[in-house]
């Protein structure tokens, strides 16, 4: 009960603050709350939140979509409400629908063909490896898979590896089954959960600039065209074969949360997600990536990530692509 009294002190004490701070209170040292930079004050400080919690470099670019999602909250209700999210945990589900408004999902299946062409070259090498030590599993995560493109390309990329060595069939479906004792175990992670519900539905839409448009002609017998009984769907759409499916799975993942989701891993994938956060939070999330691979297993960053510990990788190039294998320790 004590501790009880004590958070609801801290929450009403932050209330005050804020609500002190917007109003231009004598001892806030805010400004006036009707003064042009009265909401900047309360804006810039609810940034710095931003980046504490989710690790997103609040820009210039991102700044003023967030001026654009809180325009119509008073100042004096927006500052109040500042200060109590100040307080609650990065899981709460205010903290993640403030985030979802802010970052950006876009993806594609079969992203960046240079570096899949040689995750391919290292997923036939790493099944090679573990076929000769007995370990007949690859496992295999996307880190910030946003609606599940990436991580469902991980999986047939596997399959199709396992498949050239030896390890799995081609099914009557058009997919392809792995023969026990083989496992492919394939997990994508995302801050934000609306995403996530995407990626499990796992259907697609096909005009436009849609989700198809890099994937390789041979590579669509795995999406199948979904008809519903006595409908004509003016879009078509696309879902993902269950023989691919049922190896992919997917939790909510905040990349500072300091640890893991889990460890072991054969290729930790994470491209396009680093970009939008500090400098100080991508080191950390790097060293995050770095604790859930397995000992000589593969790190695969966007084109513009820089590593973070290069001594304790050796990088493994491509045509036009580099990943990098993790070091066993000394």
């Amino acid at each position: 009960m004590e501790e009880r009294l004590r958070d609801l002190q801290q929450v009403m004490a932050a209330h005050r603050e804020a609500l002190a701070e917007a109003r231009g209170a004598p001892n806030a040292g805010a400004a006036n709350p009707d003064a042009p930079d009265g909401r900047l004050l309360v804006l810039r400080r609810l940034a710095r939140d931003i980046e504490r919690v989710s690790g997103i470099e609040i820009t210039g670019i991102i700044e003023a979509k967030l001026a654009r999602v809180l325009s119509s909250v008073d100042v004096a209700e927006l500052a109040a409400w500042a200060g109590r999210l100040r307080l609650l945990p990065a899981n709460h589900p205010e903290w993640l629908s403030l985030i979802e408004a802010l970052t950006v999902h876009e993806t594609f299946f079969h992203r960046d063909c240079a570096q899949l062409d040689l995750l391919a070259r290292i997923l036939r090498e790493t099944i090679a490896t573990a076929a000769a030590n007995g370990r007949c599993c690859l496992r295999l995560w996307s880190a910030g898979c946003a609606t599940g493109e990436e991580a469902y390309t991980l999986a047939i990329l596997a399959l199709l590896a396992l498949r050239d060595a030896g390890f799995a069939d081609e099914s009557r479906e058009g997919g392809i089954v792995c023969r026990p004792p083989w496992q492919l175990d394939v997990l994508g992670t995302d801050i934000s959960r609306l995403v996530l519900t995407q990626a499990k539905n796992a259907v697609y839409a096909t005009e436009g600039l849609s989700a198809f448009r890099d994937l390789p002609h041979e590579l669509r017998r795995f999406f199948p065209i979904l008809r519903r009984p006595g409908e004509a769907p003016a879009t078509e759409l696309r879902g993902v074969l269950a023989t691919v499916s049922r190896h992919v799975r997917f939790r909510h993942f905040n990349l500072m949360a300091g640890s893991p989701p889990e460890t072991g891993f054969d290729v930790v994938v994470c491209r396009n997600v680093l970009i939008y956060l500090t400098e100080t939070a991508r080191g950390g999330a790097q060293l995050l990536l770095r604790e859930a691979l397995r000992p000589g297993g593969h790190l695969l960053l966007g084109p513009t990530d820089a590593l973070a510990e290069p001594a304790a990788y050796e990088p493994c190039w491509g045509a036009g692509a580099v990943a990098y294998a993790l070091k066993p320790p000394r």
